[in-house]
């Protein structure tokens, strides 16, 4: 059958025998033309084969064992987590309720025992005390301040008016005296004598260093001045032309030495150095450092699992609770009584005690 008497259908240009038969079912030549394929990189090398196998094989034979090693010591701790976690859970359980039974039985020491006996004391002590002090000890004491204001306070006040008066008039008005019209106008001329004094020996000294300075510009300065200007100074000169000259020869024969050497040094050490630290240290050192990472890893895991892990649910389940117990029962033993006495009984001797020392000042005061 041909394909003369039908369309073409777009298969037919796949079709052998109706491309042979058709000639208008020909392909037409592509008007694109194809764009060569770009050349495949060649993979580059890892390293030299006598430094790639051994590594690997190091791999192999030590890495991947740690690793299964590494794997199988964890899922055994976490199983020893897990079981060392229930007990631990029994036992803070345990505690916490030997605990709320300890807070019980202090709570009714407290109310049974400790309260009653405060309040006793505070009946037959505290009131009879503060009773004592409003009529026995108050007017003792303002009886005692006016006394000591009476026969101390003021005696001494006069006393001590007296001794100024008579300071002053034997000792302070003969003194101001005797310098304002004794000692005074005597120093006076003598500062006066002094002082024209030294302004004379000041010209004369003056005088004389410039008479000694001419004489030494002229004697010893100009003519060390001419000596090295037109003896010292040309040879000198010269001279250090010529030791500027050798110095810059030596520098640039310095200079191209140690750029000779420089060159030696990077083909002869540096260069080797490069290359055996590329393709002999390093892969060794990554192996090594892989390995070390992995014995770091397992030794924190273990010490997370078989320390920290331990530590810390003592401390949240054993010695928090213990602390609870030992933090109720100092407040319910120690420092609650240490408050209600400080509170009812020093507060009031103290009190008492300020108001004494600020009676005698205000005593002292008012005289």
């Amino acid at each position: 059958m041909t394909t003369a008497g039908r369309p073409r259908q777009p298969y037919d240009r796949y079709d052998p025998h109706a491309r042979a038969s058709d000639p208008a079912a020909a392909p037409a030549p592509s008007l694109v033309k194809a764009s060569p394929a770009p050349p495949r990189e060649r993979p580059q090398p890892a390293g030299p084969a006598w430094i790639v196998v051994p590594a690997r094989i190091v791999a192999l034979t030590v890495v991947l064992p740690l690793r299964l090693l590494y794997d199988g010591l964890l899922l055994v701790g976490r199983a020893l987590e897990r079981a060392f976690a229930g007990l631990c859970r029994g036992i803070a359980a345990l505690f916490r309720g030997l605990g709320r039974l300890l807070a019980a039985i202090g709570r009714g020491l407290y109310a049974a025992v400790l309260r009653p006996l405060g309040l006793l004391f505070v009946f037959l002590v505290v009131r009879p005390a503060m009773w004592f002090y409003a009529a026995v000890l108050t007017p003792v004491g303002r009886a005692l301040v006016w006394l000591l204001e009476r026969l101390v306070v003021r005696p001494l006040h006069l006393l001590a008016l007296a001794l100024a008066w008579l300071v002053n008039t034997l000792i302070v008005m003969p003194a101001v005296f005797l310098w304002r019209y004794v000692l005074r106008p005597p120093l006076i001329g003598l500062a006066w004598l002094l002082r024209t004094i030294g302004t004379g020996l000041a010209w004369a000294w003056r005088a004389t260093g410039r008479a000694l300075a001419w004489l030494v510009n002229t004697l010893i300065v100009m003519p060390a001045v001419l000596l090295w200007r037109y003896v010292l100074r040309p040879p000198l000169i010269g001279l250090a032309w010529l030791l500027r000259t050798i110095g810059t020869g030596l520098a640039w024969a310095w200079r191209a030495t140690g750029r000779g050497l420089a060159w030696l040094g990077r083909v002869f050490i540096v260069t080797p150095g490069r290359a055996v630290w590329r393709y002999a240290l390093r892969p060794v050192w990554l192996g090594v450092a892989a390995s070390w990472r992995l014995a770091g890893r397992v030794l924190r895991r273990l010490w997370r699992t078989l320390v920290v892990a331990p530590c810390r649910w003592v401390g949240r389940n054993v010695l928090r609770p213990v602390g609870a117990v030992v933090a109720a029962t100092w407040r319910v033993a120690v420092r609650e009584p240490a408050r209600w006495v400080g509170r009812n009984v020093l507060a009031p001797v103290r009190q008492a005690g300020r108001d004494v020392r600020l009676s005698i000042r205000r005593a002292f005061r008012g005289a």
